[in-house]
């Protein structure tokens, strides 16, 4: 089945929320999320050409938030085999642009450094989860406004904030205005 309108694939999308000004552009946004079931490991290979994939990889592993413990060999395998499909599939599908989104900490020593690293304020969310995008993009433009909820990080909370993990709309709208 061919699209008219340029393809977007948001793997391990969550709540699209990354992907919503393209949809809100029109684009042909494809969700792949494995809390809907669909596991991005299994994904078949679209014959269509896609114009850019977003992949947000589950980080509860990688992340320092949550992970005050050493994950297992098992956990991180799992981990990155999510991360590896999500790279796979970039390779195969040869988008215009592309971009993977992690916490930096952990994932780095398997990626190494993203080539942007920001905090969610830093684009008018309110969490100071230290985020970093991989890939081939156009760098989005910083809209700063002053951090409204004090950072979390080193307290006795077990886990972070679910809200901390959805990409702020001020972030996807500077992707999206950065690479169309």
């Amino acid at each position: 089945m061919t699209s008219l309108l340029p393809v977007v694939l948001d793997l391990c999308g969550g709540t699209g929320s990354w992907s919503k000004p393209y949809l809100e552009a029109g684009y042909d946004v494809r969700l792949v999320d494995m809390a809907n079931g669909d596991d991005v490991r299994l994904m078949r290979f679209p014959h269509l050409p896609i114009h850019g994939v977003l992949a947000a990889p589950p980080c509860t592993v990688f992340s320092y938030a949550r992970n005050r413990y050493m994950p297992t060999d098992g956990e991180i395998l799992a981990g990155l085999s999510v991360a590896d499909a999500c790279l796979r599939i970039i390779a195969v599908t040869r988008p215009k642009w592309w971009a993977l989104e992690n916490p930096i900490n952990k994932i780095r020593a398997w990626l190494g450094p993203p080539r942007l690293a920001f905090y969610q304020w830093e684009y008018g969310g309110e969490a100071h989860k230290p985020t970093g995008i991989w890939g081939d993009f156009v760098l989005p433009k910083r809209v700063p406004v002053p951090r409204r909820k004090p950072s979390s990080f080193g307290t006795k909370r077990q886990n972070a904030d679910p809200q901390d993990a959805v990409t702020p709309a001020g972030f996807a709208r500077a992707f999206f205005e950065a690479n169309p």
